[in-house]
């Protein structure tokens, strides 16, 4: 059994912020049921809208991979019927997750204060872009734009150029570890007390959160770090280097004189032993060496002798890396549309409670009937009434 097998999550919303969290639950046990529109889609759904995909809705790979395992009901909330079934869903679940704008729920009758009237030990947790608080918090927002706002740009890229925001939409990406956290947190105290809780989480200060020491070094004494491209403060010489074959890099850190003196046996490097002050002569040279080395090979050789170094892996390589093969990070599962695709675990693993993604992320409406009919026990004649009324789509 999974460690959430008897859990229930109603999710709401768009993206990644609360969806990848639910999604951590999913692959644990809990049963996830996504409430969606047609009429107001996931933008991730909308990402592949082209003349050359056929699928529509159901045809964007991101939403695919990031909500395997869920359920999917389509319900208007802009129906009056469309709310009164959301609330009877609420009586079933533990768990409620949203990243709307603050007032979207409220303007259905779906906020806390209405919601725990019906489930008074219901888990609400909404991670909107700043929270549910403050002057800017009705500011409609995305990963690239917290990024900048919460200072991740300014120390991606290099020190003379322009700043750069930094793979993917991060703040997404950190906000779900710490709804994650903050849900699993609610559970225990509810298991302890029998409480239901609000949790109002701002990307924006999960994002900020993760630059603490910046921060901190900030406000102790007025430093302010700034872009240094692949260079670090205390590591020298630290970069990327080029390697045999085609885009083929090595990163290789040092961070003490024993592993420099190492480095330097091993490679032959007859420059200035003093590696903070003449990074630019010792990165040319280690540049010059690595161009002559297999990437992989040269990884392993330097590891072995004590230096921490990586290669610079395309995702190819992910696909068929040993290490992660040996944890079976991924698991194929065929989709109908795009046949096998390669879908990730979130890397957690709990002793004797097997993890499991068996199913892709759902067709828009795909669980609709059998939700209804399940959960709320509603029969063919009074979906047949709904749908008439648009209710259902």
């Amino acid at each position: 059994m999974g460690i959430y097998d008897q859990l229930k999550i109603l999710e709401f919303g768009a993206g990644a912020a609360t969806p990848l969290a639910s999604r951590y639950f999913a692959e644990q046990g809990a049963r996830v049921i996504r409430v969606e529109s047609a009429k107001r889609p996931d933008f991730l759904r909308t990402l592949n809208l082209t003349p050359q995909n056929p699928h529509g809705l159901d045809g964007a790979p991101m939403f695919i991979l990031l909500n395997p395992q869920k359920e999917s009901v389509a319900i208007d909330l802009t129906k009056p019927e469309g709310p009164a079934l959301v609330k009877k869903l609420v009586a079933w679940a533990d768990v409620l997750t949203e990243n709307f704008s603050p007032g979207v729920m409220a303007k259905f009758g779906l906020d806390y204060p209405s919601l725990s009237q019906i489930k008074p030990d219901l888990i609400m947790i909404s991670g909107c872009l700043f929270g549910q608080t403050g002057p800017e918090r009705s500011y409609p927002g995305f990963g690239g734009q917290s990024s900048a706002i919460g200072g991740f740009n300014h120390l991606t890229g290099w020190p003379d150029r322009e700043s750069l925001g930094p793979f993917g939409t991060i703040s997404d990406s950190l906000a779900a570890r710490y709804v994650g956290v903050a849900v699993a947190a609610a559970l225990l105290e509810r298991k302890r007390t029998g409480k239901g809780r609000f949790i109002d989480m701002s990307q924006i200060e999960a994002c900020i959160y993760s630059l603490s020491e910046i921060v901190v070094r900030q406000s102790a004494n007025g430093e302010s770090v700034e872009r240094a491209g692949n260079r670090d403060q205390t590591g020298a010489p630290h970069g990327v280097y080029p390697c045999k074959g085609d885009d083929r890099f090595i990163a290789i850190s040092i961070f003490s004189d024993a592993e420099w003196q190492t480095l330097r046996e091993i490679s032959g490097i007859t420059t200035s032993s003093n590696r903070h002050r003449h990074q630019d002569e010792i990165d040319a040279a280690l540049a010059k060496w690595t161009a002559q080395h297999d990437a992989n090979e040269l990884m392993a050789k330097l590891q072995n002798a004590g230096i921490e170094a990586g290669m610079v892996a395309k995702f190819e390589d992910l696909l068929t890396d040993p290490q992660l093969k040996h944890r079976q990070h991924f698991a194929p599962i065929k989709h109908d549309h795009y046949g096998e695709m390669q879908f990730e675990y979130s890397g957690i693993k709990f002793s004797d409670s097997p993890r499991k993604i068996e199913k892709p992320g759902p067709h828009l409406g795909q669980h609709t009937d059998k939700v209804l009919k399940e959960i709320l026990g509603l029969d063919e004649q009074q979906l047949a009434s709904l749908r008439s009324f648009d209710v259902l789509s």
